[in-house]
């Protein structure tokens, strides 16, 4: 399909080619210059593209308007805001894989259709019916075999071409320079930026190579860990549907746990809170276990689909305030078993509570109700990712009744969503509370302050998700900071007080009252109470390290270690490049303190690293002088890794923004097709990144099994179709700018007569 139609663009441009310049049409003389608003990031190579495609744009006839800034100067107006308002056109954007990308099949879904659901500007996402409906077969593997998989990827990556809502340029070669006695478990794609580990991993060592013990536990020296980032504080923070910015959540991650941990090495996963799992699918499902030799996972086939026990939760009733059973006769393709040991519920939280079924209730229940329309929770926004869910997931079972076998909670999951690694299934259908199911681990769903938030939205008062909080006026909850905190403060009073109507507030009592007693209650919210008395912020969790103080106005924040925490700190050192030399017994938390800030730009951060005023900048930098200035400096080393990626991102809302009446040329899908022969790839990889990238074109990554493995004659193909050709998106986009009632083309530029 690509081809063909390379073809026909190309016969268009001897068409149009001798008469592009100078010439008028589409009707209407003159009339308004067409400005693209272009926001461009400014920390990084992102100034570079940005720029060069603002050159390329009014090399075409087009004007542009450029603001420049951080992610949390810009983030408001494009990710936050509402795209109908008309404030931006394109936007330079960065994305980071935080583990190695095993399968990259749901990135069309994610990055080109409402599935994504990231924020408000998802839902113009307007894609094609057959890109949608093969986006959303690979979102969920709805496939047979590898080769029905390879048929839809053939299908597909043509149409992202035609309708992808970002333009993609480049994958990084990244590097994470940090002085040379800090180490930590620094993931091959995320770097330190994105491991899930470096928390639990990250201390100083000696010259030998041996970590050194912190001051809090029985070490002789303070040990404060001095760490900055590109950006900090950019969205409000909360679990359910906060902020999924990489700067934050590298700080939201210190303070979480997971079921199972990313590999940061191959990206499958190890046992951390669950011990180990059972995996049963179909046979002759193309799913696999790649680590054959760990004894914590149990995988094997059935010949016929499985049948799930009517016993299991299907749904969630909003109105009768219970779960709904699973219909008789239903099968699934899969069955995942996650066992959580005795000890589980009594894992210490940062505020002095401990795990429960309450915890696990809770999430397992918001995951449904927050989609009912029946529900003072429902969010339109989370709609379409856990309508996507539903088509697969057939039900999950809590079986708390296993103590006599060492177990707090068996989780079994039934669906007919499979992963081509059968590892991925026990971390995805684990019920771990942390984040969302059906996408997002976003941070951690303690039973109290999720709690609060509930009562919050039921009251109209906070929201948990962004476009709720816009389609409803009142702020986006924020567990740490702003006008959030007052109203959960309230609240929390209000739980606490005998004789107040929300005394001892039980959200879902008809269902939760079984569960959950009043001294439960009591102790959780007067814990969480005392907790905000004292540090100021509601944000929980039962991670190594927490939020200690937070300085919002100066983009700070500091995480003291959890010194309750119960696990040995040496447990995942057997990832880390070296494995650290005979560590000391220690549990938990490895340094007395980290502080995160905000250092640019990058070479300022180095000049910091050098002057020894800072130990890490978590950032993944891809600047061929500072990478060689690291590597002669013999006090500093770094880590490499392959998982930021760079492109535009085009806002769809159109043809004219209904918030200004101007004109949005990448509304249409042949102008966003048009840009990718608009960009030399080659230039801003050897230009803009020194060689220190590679050239992209498609929302599938240039290191990754998909693209080097399984189809690399048709991503070359694909490549060579859309390689850099000014005369073959010039004549594209003239073309359909002139088929615009109202457009002229005078003297060069490009004139619109705004709609009546």
């Amino acid at each position: 399909m690509a081809k063909k139609l390379l073809f026909c663009l190309m016969a268009a441009v001897m068409v149009l080619g001798v008469i592009l310049v100078g010439c008028g049409g589409g009707g209407g003389d003159g009339g308004q210059p067409i400005t693209i608003k272009m926001l461009i990031r400014n920390n990084d190579q992102r100034l570079g593209i940005g720029d060069y495609v603002g050159n390329q744009l009014e090399a075409l006839g087009f004007e542009t308007e450029r603001q420049y800034g951080p992610g949390s100067v810009l983030s408001p107006i494009w990710l936050s805001g509402d795209p109908r308002d008309g404030e931006w056109h394109l936007v330079t954007g960065a994305w980071i894989n935080t583990a190695v990308p095993r399968d990259e099949a749901t990135n069309f879904g994610f990055f080109d259709t409402p599935l994504g659901a990231y924020s408000l500007l998802w839902d113009f996402f307007e894609p094609s019916e057959n890109y949608l409906g093969n986006a959303t077969k690979l979102y969920t593997n709805d496939f047979a075999n590898m080769g029905e998989r390879e048929d839809l990827f053939e299908a597909t990556v043509p149409l992202s071409m035609e309708g992808s809502q970002w333009i993609w340029t480049d994958d990084r070669a990244s590097f994470t320079p940090l002085q040379k006695d800090v180490a930590c478990a620094s993931d091959a794609y995320g770097g330190i930026e994105g491991s899930w580990l470096w928390a639990h991993t990250i201390h100083f060592r000696d010259l030998a190579g041996t970590p050194v013990l912190p001051l809090w536990d029985g070490g002789a020296t303070n040990l404060t860990l001095r760490v900055a980032l590109e950006d900090l504080l950019v969205e409000p923070w909360n679990g359910v549907m906060g902020s999924n910015w990489a700067f934050d959540q590298f700080a939201i991650r210190a303070t979480c746990d997971n079921a199972f941990e990313y590999d940061v090495n191959d990206g499958l996963v190890w046992p951390h809170i669950a011990t180990k799992a059972d995996v049963i699918v179909k046979a002759g499902l193309p799913v696999g276990q790649t680590g054959t030799s760990t004894p914590w996972l149990n995988f094997s086939t059935t010949p016929g689909n499985i049948s799930v026990p009517t016993t299991a939760w299907a749904n969630w009733d909003a109105t009768a305030q219970d779960f709904v059973n699973v219909a008789p006769g239903t099968t699934a393709l899969t069955k995942t078993v996650v066992y959580y040991p005795t000890g589980t519920f009594g894992r210490p939280l940062h505020d002095g509570s401990t795990m429960d079924k309450e915890d696990f209730l809770l999430y397992a229940i918001m995951q449904f109700d927050r989609a009912d329309s029946n529900s003072l929770l429902y969010d339109e926004s989370y709609a379409p990712n856990w309508e996507t869910f539903m088509t697969h997931f057939k039900g999950v079972d809590f079986d708390f009744s296993r103590t006599g076998e060492g177990y707090d909670l068996v989780v079994t999951h039934y669906d007919d969503q499979f992963y081509l690694d059968a590892e991925l299934l026990a971390r995805a259908n684990s019920w771990f509370p942390n984040g969302n199911m059906a996408g997002g681990n976003l941070g951690p769903y303690v039973f109290d302050n999720i709690a609060l938030g509930v009562l919050a939205e039921e009251n109209g008062l906070l929201a948990f998700s962004n476009s709720k909080s816009d389609g409803m006026g009142i702020p986006w909850l924020s567990y740490v900071a702003g006008p959030s905190l007052d109203i959960l403060h309230t609240i929390v009073t209000n739980i606490t007080t005998p004789g107040n109507p929300y005394y001892r507030f039980l959200p879902y009592r008809d269902f939760l009252g079984a569960y959950v007693t009043n001294a439960t209650l009591d102790t959780r919210y007067g814990n969480l109470h005392t907790w905000y008395t004292n540090l100021g912020h509601f944000w929980v969790g039962p991670g190594p390290y927490y939020l200690s103080d937070i300085d919002t106005l100066g983009d700070k924040l500091e995480l003291d270690p959890f010194t309750s925490y119960p696990d040995d700190g040496t447990d995942w050192f057997f990832l880390m490049n070296p494995v650290p030399v005979t560590p000391p017994a220690h549990d938990g938390a490895w340094v007395d303190k980290i502080t995160l800030e905000i250092s640019l730009p990058h070479s300022a951060a180095i000049d910091r690293l050098q002057a020894d005023t800072l130990d890490v900048y978590a950032a993944g930098l891809a600047d061929a002088d500072l990478y060689e200035e690291v590597k002669a400096d013999t006090n500093l080393h770094y880590y490499l890794s392959a998982g930021l990626f760079d492109g535009l991102c085009c806002n769809p809302v159109g043809l004219f923004f209904p918030g200004t009446g101007k004109m949005n040329p990448f509304s249409l899908p042949v102008i966003r097709e048009a840009m990718n022969w608009l960009i030399d790839r080659d230039h801003i990889v050897g230009e803009i990144f020194g060689g220190m990238a590679y050239a992209r074109y498609t929302c599938v990554g240039t290191k990754t099994g998909d693209y080097i493995n399984r189809y690399p004659a048709l991503f070359a193909a694909t490549n060579a179709a859309y390689a850099y050709n000014f005369a073959l998106a010039n004549s594209t986009i003239y073309a359909a700018m002139m088929a615009i009632n109202g457009t002229t083309y005078v003297d060069g530029k490009y004139y619109y007569e705004p709609p009546a």
